[in-house]
């Protein structure tokens, strides 16, 4: 099997197992809390890295505890994706994070002066008016199913810019150190807050752990194995394997496994909006990536 041919398996799966996340986390917080939900993924997660992550034998300095305060930020998403996806819809969800790439340029801009010619700015402003466009539809699209909820858009909306900045962030700790311990450490840190926050869903008269359903159930093993630590151990295996053009396809494919997910398990359908927005951001991604 060519290398080529690797690199487009893994990004397959790992396009499938990230795009039908929301779909199952969905159903799975349905039940379970959110906070809950969520310190028992990565805690899941984490026992799976934790061998590979001492195998590096990383060094407790000053720049490790920089890493620790930067992993606060992809926490913060997570809660405000748990949160967000409640009242909104899964595949509005998933939609607005496939604008990551153009965030993580206007804020590398901003951040650390990465130059951008005219027309780049003009591409990356297609995008984000998709974006705005598919955060806002409950207000353009009124009384419309599948929609979602504004609250919930503008929830997940902000996690997305909190996982910019620590995309554009994190880039910069790469130069010490190496992927596997980045996502080992935001996995820790997102286990040691999510227990301490999963106090707060504590309630004598809703023991949700007594009676789980099997979908709930499923959906926390899925999002703990297959979305978080699968998909990450794919994209590695597609980063080494593929080249930038090639690895980029995931950015496509994840919306929609995720349309799909969400149809077939949820009921959702796609909306004239949520349509018109998705493609405004893949144009917008493929022009600045393209025409650079």
């Amino acid at each position: 099997m060519s290398n080529k041919t690797k690199a487009i398996l893994a990004i397959l799966f790992a396009s499938i197992f990230g795009g039908a996340a929301s779909t199952v986390i969905k159903i799975a917080i349905r039940q379970i809390p959110p906070f809950s939900f969520s310190f028992i993924r990565f805690l899941i997660a984490s026992i799976f890295l934790l061998p590979l992550f001492f195998k590096h034998k990383p060094k407790f300095d000053k720049d490790f505890r920089h890493l620790l305060l930067i992993s606060l930020l992809p926490t913060l998403n997570i809660g405000l994706f748990v949160i967000g996806l409640k009242t909104t819809t899964a595949s509005i969800a998933q939609m607005l994070y496939a604008g990551t790439p153009l965030i993580v340029g206007v804020l590398s801009y901003f951040l650390f002066g990465f130059s951008m010619k005219l027309k780049r700015w003009f591409f990356i402003s297609i995008g984000l008016f998709g974006v705005s466009l598919v955060i806002f539809l409950p207000l353009i699209q009124k009384n419309a199913a599948h929609t979602g909820d504004l609250g919930g858009n503008l929830l997940i909306a902000l996690g997305v810019i909190c996982w910019s900045i620590y995309a554009v962030y994190s880039k910069e700790l790469q130069k010490k150190y190496s992927p596997l311990i980045i996502t080992s450490v935001f996995f820790f840190v997102s286990t040691v807050i999510f227990f301490f926050l999963s106090f707060l869903e504590y309630s004598p008269k809703n023991i949700w752990w007594i009676n789980l359903k099997l979908s709930s159930i499923i959906g926390l093993l899925y999002a703990s194995i297959f979305a978080t630590v699968g998909s990450y151990m794919l994209n590695q295996y597609s980063f080494k394997f593929a080249n930038p053009v090639l690895g980029s396809l995931n950015l496509y494919l994840i919306p929609i496994f995720a349309y799909f997910s969400a149809y077939v398990l949820l009921g959702e359908k796609l909306t004239i909006g949520l349509i018109s927005g998705t493609i405004l951001v893949f144009l917008s991604i493929t022009l600045a990536t393209y025409f650079k």
